[in-house]
């Protein structure tokens, strides 16, 4: 028997479509991590580019990643009991938290390609880009879908959006221990 809570999420077709869509992320970014591996052992001159303010920087991506994600749910619980104000508040909240992230995305690329010069030319670049530029695609779908959930609280099933966020905020910490750890020095500009 499975529990109610993990039955909640395929219970409906948007949902068992939502679960879909994550499976088929997964093997996107699983393949693109895999790629980035293949890359770095044939790779020479691989960069370590990332320094504490790197560090504050995914530190606040993922906490706004995981405040979008935590508040999806929350607008679900709010809407299934009958609040749909207060579900549009946090659905509102959702979107502004991912929104931050891709700002902070946004920051961390500029630094990376123009200050760095590790831009799509570069080994480096090349796979950085490709993996957060995936997960940046998925953000800005997953924001498209809160605010079409945004349109009629009622009637949209908030709780298979909510189901991608979350994807994409676990998704978001595997990066950083993949990707962002094993290339940083932490202590280099303090």
């Amino acid at each position: 028997m499975i529990p109610t809570v993990i039955s909640d999420y395929a219970a409906t077709p948007a949902r068992r479509r939502t679960l879909v869509v994550i499976a088929i992320n997964f093997l996107l970014f699983a393949t693109l991590i895999v790629w980035m591996f293949r890359v770095r052992d044939a790779s020479s001159d691989w960069p370590i580019p990332f320094e504490f303010g790197s560090l504050l920087i995914i530190f606040a991506m993922a906490s706004g990643g995981l405040c979008g994600s935590i508040t999806m749910a929350v607008a679900d619980n709010r809407a299934q009991k009958g609040e749909f104000e207060e579900s549009i508040r946090w659905v509102a909240i959702a979107i502004s938290a991912w929104l931050t992230f891709v700002f902070l995305e946004a920051v961390e690329w500029v630094r990376m390609i123009y200050l760095l010069e590790l831009g799509p030319n570069t080994p480096f670049g090349m796979t950085y880009l490709a993996i957060t530029g995936a997960h940046l695609l998925g953000i800005v779908l997953c924001v498209g879908w809160f605010t079409f959930c945004l349109t009629n609280v009622r009637k949209h099933d908030i709780l298979a959006s909510a189901l991608y966020s979350h994807f994409l905020a676990i998704w978001w910490i595997v990066i950083v221990f993949v990707v962002y750890f094993p290339n940083m020095h932490p202590l280099a500009n303090l």
